[in-house]
């Protein structure tokens, strides 16, 4: 389902509200216009039947009068004037009568009466009502609308600390830990914000904490590694001393990758990314792994890839690494192109699916030795790198591919 934001989504509510708003107050001013019209129509034809009354019974013009300014009429009784108002007039209805018919008309916002009755023509101004006008209905409107964006603007403004609380959250995620996400208040959005701010700031102690403790052990565990490194290289020449020199060096090899690996999940780690040939990674990968490369196999195409040379290096090389523990030939194969690098070796298929190895300290029933970090650390230089890491088990060989 798609995201919507909060302020997105006030918004159309708060827009769907005045639209509502402005329909029915739209339908209301159609309605009282009608209820206008029928109460004028319905008072007109009353006052009409009784002047054609009057006139039926040959009334004088002082009854006429009288019974005009009872209605709210005026008599015009000039006939110039009658016709100069009659000029241009908007006819607003027509009303038939026994005695004739009515005409109701409009001019310059007033409204006249013409009575006909059998060609004799007698026409009244309306002192009482007026033509309909909606502007008292759209200024009831616009004062609902203002009030209803004034409601918006009290909610937007309550709301809009929350942005700022996305970005702190945000930046944390993204291993920013000197940030503060305190919000001053007491409503709930500050105390969401200072509880989170609480949070982060024991994180960042526990992180902190973690740091110091990983480098102090790199530390100690330099520190007898140099000393004994420097013992070994005063000893005769032997083949005890050759292994010994390549035990330290591969100590000294594996505590400088887990110092990487940690700043690399700490997302402390400052990526260099540079194009490199695949060769010269396979390369490095293979020393890095201190293995004959006599014991593999290559298919090298001549391409660059953009990476960070050390990462991806230790990368291959847990990938080489694992590849000879768990053959029975102690050999392995690597290919690789524009497209993608995979290193793969005879071998029983998986138990699992790769998810589960690539979480630290898993390892399979038949694992040979290790804490089972290798490929925990190949799954996450390949994602810092935006690369996929797959897995398949073809023709009794384990391949392990890493698609750019």
């Amino acid at each position: 389902m798609r995201r919507v934001s909060i302020f997105v989504f006030i918004t159309a509510i708060f827009l769907m509200a005045i639209l509502a708003a402005g329909t029915a107050f739209y339908f209301y001013s159609v309605g009282d216009r009608y209820r206008h019209t029928q109460m004028m129509v319905q008072r007109n034809i009353l006052f009409a039947q009784n002047i054609l009354l009057r006139l039926e019974r040959s009334g004088t013009t002082e009854e006429i009068e009288d019974t005009a300014l009872k209605y709210g009429m005026r008599w015009i009784k000039d006939r110039d004037k009658g016709v100069t108002l009659l000029k241009d007039a908007k006819l607003l209805g027509r009303q038939p009568t026994p005695f004739g018919f009515i005409d109701m008309l409009e001019k310059e916002g007033k409204i006249y009466l013409l009575i006909n009755s059998f060609g004799r023509l007698i026409l009244f101004e309306d002192l009482k009502l007026k033509p309909y006008d909606p502007k008292i209905v759209w200024i009831y409107f616009a004062l609902t609308a203002f009030v209803m964006l004034l409601v918006y603007w009290a909610i937007w403004i309550k709301l809009r600390p929350l942005k700022s609380l996305q970005k702190c959250i945000r930046e944390f995620g993204e291993g920013k830990l000197d940030i503060e996400c305190r919000i001053e208040g007491s409503d709930e959005i500050a105390q969401v914000s200072q509880a989170i701010d609480e949070a982060i700031g024991r994180i960042r102690g526990l992180i902190n904490s973690r740091n110091l403790f990983v480098r102090n052990i790199m530390h100690e565990l330099k520190t007898p590694l140099a000393k004994g490194t420097l013992t070994v290289q005063m000893l005769p020449e032997s083949k005890q001393k050759d292994r010994l020199e390549t035990i330290f060096a591969r100590m000294d090899g594996a505590i400088s990758e887990f110092g990487t690996i940690e700043q690399l999940s700490s997302g402390s780690f400052p990526m260099k990314k540079r194009a490199v040939m695949i060769e010269d990674l396979i390369d490095q990968a293979i020393d890095l792994a201190m293995v004959d490369r006599d014991r593999g196999e290559y298919s090298i195409e001549p391409v660059r890839i953009e990476v960070d040379f050390k990462l991806f290096s230790i990368a291959l090389k847990n990938l080489i690494d694992n590849a000879m523990k768990y053959s029975g030939p102690k050999r392995f194969r690597v290919e690789a192109d524009s497209k993608k690098i995979v290193v793969e070796s005879i071998g029983t298929e998986l138990e699992h699916p790769l998810s589960y190895y690539t979480q630290p300290y898993t390892q399979g029933d038949g694992a040979v030795s290790g804490l089972g970090l290798g490929l925990y650390i190949v799954d996450i230089i390949v994602k810092a790198h935006e690369f996929d890491f797959v897995y398949e088990h073809k023709d009794g060989r384990n391949r392990f591919i890493i698609r750019f």
